[in-house]
């Protein structure tokens, strides 16, 4: 489910805006140096216009979908991650994509794609020449990871389990985004090891990207929130990852990646190897639309992070009846009889502000319901 919930694929999504084609080969070179690697191939390159943007998105959500864009949304309303009454989703998505896309490489074909044309609110910001390299930076990045470590296998493989997906986008958004920060840093001038020790100026660069406001309002905040994620809370994992060993401590950890979005979350638990999610396996009943594994990120999206704390592990089943009606079975394991007690009384009171009347059990930390979702 990796493109599923999180994007269709790997972009740059930024928080400044910038121009488009920079040279490959010195951003090539600018990506070897700060991440002492270096490129095994030449990176394919394929320049689009603008204008052929939305057809390029919907064609990979369309390859990437397990199910139909309708049956898509059906199970994000189920779900409740999208209000069911939410108008011109996959245009809204589409849109939201549009307007931040710069440049993207895709693992799965090896491609760099240079968008030719900025984004209508990038074309009169100054400073275009300087943010163009952190675009093609961030993405050659990602040309860097892909032939080093496979990156487009690995997400591959984790098509069916959107909560092991997610982390495993958010390692490498974070670390991109960090090779894009050490870019900038180094051409001003300042040092880089130092600036990414201090708490003050990290935070303060995070706070800044998070409080960004060129989204458009009317954009679901659940496509907002868990396009940001990514670089947000990978970027948080990532630096505690620099700041324990460096750029080979990122080598180190695409060996064995984080598996949940609760090691991403909390990365001392992922160091510590004190919590470590169990491998989800998605075998679907027959009559079920969907198998899906949620995480604590989006438990902590429904029901605030409080209520998400101590999440172990979930399985979400969702089915429908003759009458095209989602029918959804969840269980969830939490890490003490106290956090399985807190999210079950949050998630039946959300479900119950819904409109919604769950059937709940709970045996110990193991915590059972089902609903009937509320037809558009």
């Amino acid at each position: 489910m990796s493109r599923r919930f999180l994007a269709v694929f790997s972009v740059i999504f930024l928080f400044v805006t910038c121009a488009s084609a920079a040279s490959l080969d010195e951003a090539a070179r600018a990506v070897e140096k700060i991440r002492g690697q270096k490129f095994l191939a030449p990176i394919h390159r394929v320049d689009i216009d603008r204008a052929e943007l939305p057809t390029q998105l919907r064609a990979q959500m369309e390859k990437s979908l397990p199910y139909s864009i309708d049956e898509w949304v059906s199970i994000l309303q189920a779900l409740q991650l999208l209000d069911r009454d939410t108008k011109d989703v996959v245009p809204k998505l589409i849109s939201l994509y549009e307007s931040q896309v710069l440049a993207f490489y895709d693992a799965q074909t090896h491609t760099y794609y240079a968008i030719r044309q900025l984004p209508l609110a990038a074309r009169e910001l100054d400073g275009a020449g300087m943010l163009e390299e952190t675009v093609v930076v961030h993405e050659l990045t990602h040309a860097l990871q892909d032939q080093l470590f496979g990156i487009g296998a690995k997400d591959y493989a984790l098509r069916t389990d959107a909560d092991a997906s997610l982390a495993y986008h958010a390692l490498l958004e974070g670390e991109a985004t960090l090779v894009m920060m050490a870019h900038l840093v180094s051409k001003a001038g300042a040092d880089f090891d130092a600036m990414i020790r201090e708490d003050t100026l990290v935070n303060g660069l995070v706070a800044a990207a998070a409080s960004e406001k060129s989204i458009d309002p009317s954009t679901p905040r659940y496509f907002s929130d868990s396009l940001k994620f990514p670089y947000l809370e990978g970027l948080r994992f990532v630096i505690e990852a620099y700041r324990r060993g460096g750029w080979k401590e990122l080598d180190r950890i695409h060996t064995d990646p984080p598996r949940s979005t609760r090691e991403i979350l909390h990365p001392d638990e992922y160091f510590a190897h004190s919590f470590r999610a169990k491998p989800f396996v998605a075998s679907r009943p027959t009559n079920a639309l969907t198998v899906e594994h949620l995480g604590e990120y989006h438990w902590g999206f429904l029901l605030g992070n409080d209520n998400a704390r101590g999440w172990v592990d979930d399985r979400v089943v969702i089915t429908q009846n003759e009458r095209c009606e989602s029918l959804v079975s969840v269980e969830t394991t939490w890490e003490s009889a106290a956090k399985a007690n807190a999210f079950r009384d949050a998630y039946v009171k959300f479900l119950r502000d819904r409109g919604i009347e769950p059937s709940v059990s709970q045996d110990g930390v193991v915590v059972k319901v089902k609903y009937a979702a509320v037809s558009s």
